[in-house]
């Protein structure tokens, strides 16, 4: 089933740890799936370790219904080689050499172990393009190290800037590292990933050969976090600080249904903000002249505009507080988000239906492309079910040659 995107007719083959489990090679997969590429997924016999992970519908496991795998590997076709033996390894190898990308989510070590670095691969594919996304690159002192998107989040510095503006920090020396409840560092390794890797198929139309991209999962990580980054350069590397900086109030605060998010950091968005809440007088005060005032003074600051926000609910506040131009919105919850009327109307959740007729949904795609917009043209793949296709399709393989290959 071809599919015409703006990467239609390019060829990728993906392998992915087989050990931790990192989202970040088939995340970035994934993103060159839905532009149109022809993605094959290179799983072991065992399978993806995302088969194992769930949520499944109905709660009851099956390897082909976990939903994190099923968003991860959608747009691709599954091959299932055992690439440890040598019929494998020469059926893996020959895919890479009529590939376009070689997308690898893996340890380094792992990555040496199997040969597979580009100065091993180019002779037999010059134009390759071998995307390396490792937890901490393919060089440098940890580079052998194991790692996980735990780790890649705690090495990168995002587990100690956690929480962040406008959460408090008590005391900053008994406050845990946090992360968030999501793959955050192999999500943001994954659209890195794919990002460089089109810039080096621009690269292969100038200069006519691929190159190697070495991603490192912390520095993906330390990349979006340029304003603690600068904070500790500038004032030496310190724990977190319970001050708040910046200007206030930028904030989620409590309100009758939920919480609210308030953004009225310009003078015009506070002045607006105070003539909703009826201009009570401490809006006058000195402590709460400025921006840099209400950061300072926001434990008192605070309590005030709750009395304000707990009389209404987030919607109301949002409504009321858009339209007089200020940016406001409720903090919604997971399941709120996907009922809402907005999304719903975007169509950005995908609605997918389980072996037992259960229905659910998943993530579509966040851009919208003019002349080639995203489809969800192929769900993610049995495990092994593309083999003998794929195998076929681009080797040309015998049946013969199929069974040394030990292709199912």
């Amino acid at each position: 089933m071809l599919h015409e995107g703006t990467l239609s007719g390019l060829k990728v083959i993906e392998l992915s740890d087989q050990i931790s489990g990192q989202v970040a090679g088939s995340f970035c997969t994934r993103l060159l799936g839905d532009a149109g590429a022809d993605v094959v997924k290179v799983e072991y016999p065992q399978g993806d370790p995302h088969r194992k992970s769930g949520p499944y519908p109905g709660g009851v496991p099956d390897p082909d219904w976990s939903g994190l795998f099923l968003y991860l590997n959608s747009n691709k076709r599954g091959v299932s080689l055992d690439i440890e033996s040598p019929g494998g390894r020469a059926a893996f190898l020959e895919l890479v050499a009529a590939a376009d990308f070689l997308v690898l989510g893996q340890n380094s070590s792992e990555v040496d172990r199997l040969g597979l670095r580009r100065d091993k691969l180019s002779e037999a594919n010059p134009g390759l393009i071998v995307t390396t996304i490792t937890p901490f690159g393919l060089t440098g002192p940890n580079s052998a190290y194991l790692g996980d998107d735990l780790i890649a989040i705690s090495a990168g510095g995002m587990a100690y800037a956690t929480p962040g503006i406008p959460d408090s920090v008590g005391n900053p020396d008994l406050e845990p590292p946090l992360r968030s409840n999501t793959n955050m560092a192999g999500y943001l390794a994954g659209v890195q990933g794919a990002m460089a890797s089109v810039a080096a198929l621009l690269s292969k139309t100038i200069h006519g050969t691929g190159c190697e991209i070495d991603l490192s999962m912390q520095e993906a990580v330390a990349a979006v976090m340029p304003f603690e980054l600068a904070h500790a350069s500038y004032h030496e590397a310190k724990p977190r600080k319970p001050e708040i900086f910046g200007v206030m109030p930028n904030a989620y605060l409590p309100c009758q249904d939920g919480y609210v998010v308030v953004m009225a950091v310009m003078e015009a968005h506070w002045r607006n903000l105070m003539d909703l809440a009826d201009n009570p007088d401490w809006a006058e005060l000195e402590v709460f002249s400025s921006g840099v005032e209400r950061a300072r003074n926001w434990d008192a600051l605070e309590p005030l505009l709750l009395e304000w926000t707990m009389a209404h609910t987030g919607a109301e506040i949002a409504q009321l507080a858009q339209d007089r131009g200020i940016p406001c919105f409720p903090a919604y919850t997971v399941g709120q988000m996907v009922d809402s009327a907005h999304v719903t109307e975007r169509g950005f959740m995908v609605d997918m239906q389980g072996p037992g007729g259960q229905k659910f949904k998943l993530p579509g795609y966040p851009v919208r492309l003019e002349r080639t917009p995203w489809q969800l043209f192929r769900p993610a793949p049995k495990l092994g079910e593309h083999t003998l296709e794929v195998l076929g399709e681009w080797l040309g393989y015998s049946a013969e040659q199929l069974s040394a290959a030990g292709a199912r």
